[in-house]
């Protein structure tokens, strides 16, 4: 018997979060199937194709650059304001990203889809199912972006972030004229388009914004690893920056006159930047540092408050300077700071470097990353891999795969 095919779908968001996600759902289910993958940005998707036999590029979703700027930093109040300006209330996007995920599925033969912010994906591949295809469908994210299907409406992520753009009921509309197109059930809500087989939430509950609604059997822990140690001994500061946020002059200048060890993984650095940080004594690492090496070395990790971050650090008793770039950033930084781990710090801001030398030295915030660290590294998987594919396992064993 032939292995099943599996495909690991990312059809929207500009992070390296959603990239590690499905590699490490790639290692997870090693060789009990092949894998095909279709992520829709091309930076860090060498991190799953090089564990694919082929791999394909749907179409981006994605906002304008209108919108961008009528929304600015704090974006949309909702999600479903987020999923209509990512291109879900235009009829041509919708039509142009079904007939691509039905197509490749078919043409594919997939038997397993794996989606990480991928709702028309998840969508087409539902209807193909119900139409008679063997599949199963799983979404898999943080609890930001993997809502509850269940949902009446959306509410907002922030009580001071109440602007939208888009009425719910009318992207709901737009959706299901189109769906009709392809014979797809009509979705009696906007949350439905994330009613699948499996969900699986990838935060610690600090981090889920749908915490009180949703049921807390489909999360788990989040997918980095726990560092051997607690931190608590090293004396530098560790910097992890993976997208844009190195065009902040503000952000370049406290990094590169901090007085104390710097050592930093900063993928998509400008040349000039990569130069002067190096100039003004940092390390720079060329591949990411693991959650061991990152305790043991630092003091204090500064970042732009990326889920996966904050949940390294948080488990590693690891306080932290959030400087978000984004709303889903900002959401998490405020949850962190709100535990006691994490100082906020604001893009552009002349002030970084003072804040970030004040973290640094902080003995209360110290103390309350360890203490907050330690009921989440008794409750965490040694092997976070181990555990996803014990979840996945049920689906693949209906599908005739021995596991």
């Amino acid at each position: 018997m032939s292995r099943p095919r599996a495909l690991l779908a990312n059809e929207a968001g500009g992070g390296r979060g959603h990239v590690t996600t499905l590699a490490t759902v790639a290692r997870a289910l090693g060789r009990k199937v092949t894998l095909v993958s279709a992520l829709a940005r091309d930076a860090y998707a060498k991190e799953v194709s090089d564990l694919c036999e082929s791999s394909f590029k749907p179409p981006l979703l994605s906002r304008t650059r209108e919108d961008e700027v009528r929304l600015g930093f704090r974006g949309c109040a909702t999600w479903a304001d987020g999923l209509a300006t990512l291109g879900l209330a235009d009829e041509t996007r919708i039509r142009r990203g079904l007939r691509f995920w039905r197509n490749l599925i078919v043409d594919q033969d997939i038997s397993l889809l794996v989606a990480d912010h991928a709702p028309l994906a998840l969508w087409a591949a539902r209807g193909l199912r119900d139409e008679g295809w063997d599949m199963r469908v799983v979404n898999i994210g943080i609890g930001y972006t993997v809502p509850p299907s269940d949902l009446l409406h959306f509410p907002p992520f922030l009580p001071d972030v109440l602007r939208t753009l888009h009425d719910e009921a009318a992207t709901l509309a737009v959706l299901n004229r189109v769906g009709a197109e392809f014979d797809l059930a009509p979705l009696p809500r906007l949350s439905a388009l994330y009613a699948v087989d499996l969900s699986l939430v990838t935060s610690f509950a600090f981090l889920d914004p749908y915490v009180r609604t949703r049921d807390p059997a489909v999360r788990i822990p989040p997918l980095v690893p726990a560092s051997r140690v607690k931190a608590g001994a090293g004396r530098g500061i560790f910097v992890y920056f993976s997208t844009t946020e190195l065009a902040d002059p503000a952000l370049v200048d406290a990094l590169a006159c901090l007085s104390v060890p710097r050592r930093g993984y900063l993928p998509s650095a400008p040349s000039d930047v990569h130069n002067r940080l190096l100039a003004s004594g940092m390390e720079l690492l060329d591949q990411p540092a693991s959650a061991h090496d990152i305790a043991d070395y630092a003091r204090l990790i500064v970042h732009a408050a990326p889920h996966g971050t904050i949940s390294l650090a948080a488990l590693a008793g690891l306080p932290q300077v959030g400087i978000p770039q984004h709303q889903e950033q900002l959401y998490n930084a405020r949850t962190a700071a709100a535990r006691g781990i994490l100082r906020i710090g604001q893009r552009g801001n002349s002030g970084l470097g003072s804040l970030i030398a004040e973290a640094y030295a902080d003995e209360r915030l110290a103390a309350a990353a360890l203490a907050f660290a330690e009921p989440l590294r008794i409750s965490h998987p040694w092997d976070p891999e181990a555990d996803l594919s014990a979840r996945i396992d049920p689906l693949l064993f209906g599908l005739g795969v021995p596991v």
